[in-house]
């Protein structure tokens, strides 16, 4: 983006000196090539000046979008969840009526808000999808189902 600045402000001193060595031109024909090169010169930049624009465009955009990650975020909290499982759940003041809920670590640490789906229930856990990294993650400590009858003192275990 410096580079550009000094490209554009180099085009217009170009076309500064130009300008000032016209009135020591005699011939139409120089005279002319000289305001075609001037002209030239100020479109070139013009262009300078359109292109630093869009890019302090851009950059605000991306400073919004940023600002407002940074204010989203400080709405959750890093939870462990039991079984190594981790999410960022929704602080109880910060909820504003919206429902409890968590979000996806991985997706979290990425700038992004990813809120984790419900999937199934087993053996003691709670499955939720990510939609947006589609990581499955387990909540919940995991409890064997005990399918052992009073008669048997075998306990037989599904993994």
């Amino acid at each position: 983006m410096v580079a550009e600045v000094f490209a554009g402000l180099s085009a217009i001193k170009t076309a500064f000196d130009i300008a000032k060595g016209l009135k020591d031109i005699d011939t139409a024909a120089s005279r002319n090539a000289a305001v075609i090169e001037l002209q030239e010169k100020i479109l070139a930049a013009r262009e300078a000046q359109t292109a630093l624009l869009d890019r302090i465009g851009e950059l605000d955009k991306e400073m919004a979008r940023f600002e407002k990650w940074e204010a989203e975020k400080k709405r959750y909290k890093l939870t462990d969840f039991g079984a190594g499982t981790f999410a960022y759940s929704l602080k109880p003041e910060e909820a504003n009526g919206k429902p409890p809920h968590r979000i996806c670590a991985a997706c979290y640490q990425k700038n992004r808000k990813s809120i984790l789906q419900f999937a199934h229930h087993s053996e003691g856990q709670d499955y939720f999808d990510c939609p947006e990294c589609k990581t499955k993650q387990a909540f919940g400590i995991y409890s064997r189902p005990d399918t052992s009858g009073p008669e048997d003192d075998l306990i037989s275990v599904r993994y």
